[in-house]
């Protein structure tokens, strides 16, 4: 394995907590025997793990895992994480006790190892040979199939609640996210089945999620319909598509506080091109956090309920 010097490694590892123990340091001693250990978990890459004890030193490689991997462990059963969930998880705040755990930048081979993992969960499309060159350092790796779907996300929770010795953590958070989606379904009020567009635009270009998406997932479970749901995954939307297509209901990125205007509400509301839309003339324009917007972790119900009850307040002062 290639040596990196200090600095880099300093570098890689910046952001977040305490820097973690230098790549030559010993592994960490073994976990003790608990209930149901050694087991065997079959990864959806077609690995096998064996595992001898419930992992303690866990890293997660996104910032989706990482959202799953938090609701499972404890802050000193992670290693370490990606330090793009400052922005994209729903542990952003500085105080937060699962930033205080060391962080990575890149998901590579000698940044991870430096952690000193007994455990790598990785998203599918993350770099195969970081992967590899982590197994041949003798870490167990899992790698998980796509996130996109809740139902993606109830297969890695109890996945990775076998893997780490959690599996009735696993299915109390499935047991809280069903009560959820229930009460979104007892009460879906004047917005059933509005026409909806989770659309961005950085100037560049607009952008429409379309089926296959978590945000097709979250516009459905909000009791709502995907407009663009025949067209699949994140599709190029040009102004003479979105003027045609005139959703009931445009969802936009945005900061977290609501008193800013993100770049793409910004547009929606000033351009002239855009002045006729349903959505813009009836006030029905809603923006949630960026991080909700792209989550695919468990937060897809925090973003349908957030939709649900943005678009219920307007709706009550929109005119007809």
């Amino acid at each position: 394995m290639s040596h990196v010097t200090g600095a880099v490694l300093a570098l890689l590892l910046a952001g977040c907590g305490p820097p973690a123990a230098p790549a030559s340091a010993p592994a960490a001693a073994p976990a003790p025997a608990a209930a149901g250990f050694p087991r065997d978990v079959a990864a959806p890459d077609g690995a096998t793990l064996r595992l001898l004890a419930p992992p303690q030193r866990v890293v997660g490689g996104s910032s989706g895992v990482g959202d799953i991997l938090c609701e499972l462990l404890p802050p000193e059963r992670l290693a370490g994480l990606p330090d793009q969930m400052r922005a994209y998880s729903s542990h952003r705040a500085d105080a937060d006790p699962y930033l205080q755990r060391p962080c990575f930048h890149v998901f590579a081979a000698e940044p991870v190892l430096a952690l000193r993992p007994d455990l790598v969960v990785a998203d599918h499309w993350q770099p195969a040979e970081t992967a590899a060159r982590l197994r041949e350092a003798g870490v167990p790796v899992l790698v998980i199939d796509k996130l996109e779907r809740l139902d993606d996300v109830r297969a890695a929770l109890r996945l990775l609640g076998r893997a780490v010795g959690e599996e009735s953590r696993a299915e109390a958070v499935l047991a809280d996210v069903d009560a959820r989606i229930a009460r979104l379904a007892a009460a879906p009020g004047a917005r059933r089945g509005l026409r909806v567009l989770a659309y961005t635009n950085g100037g560049t270009g607009g952008w429409a999620a379309g089926g296959g998406t978590s945000a097709d997932e979250w516009i459905t479970l909000a009791g709502l319909s995907n407009a663009v749901a025949a067209r699949e995954g994140h599709v190029r939307f040009a102004y003479e598509e979105l003027l045609a297509l005139d959703p009931d209901v445009l969802v936009v990125p945005g900061p977290d506080n609501p008193d800013e205007r993100g770049g793409t509400e910004s547009l929606v509301r000033s351009e002239p091109l855009l002045a006729g839309l349903r959505a813009r003339r009836r006030g029905l324009i809603v923006t949630l956090s960026s991080w909700l917007f792209s989550t695919n972790s468990q937060n897809i119900v925090t973003a349908a309920e957030q939709l649900a009850s943005r678009l219920d307040a307007l709706l009550a002062e929109a005119p007809p």
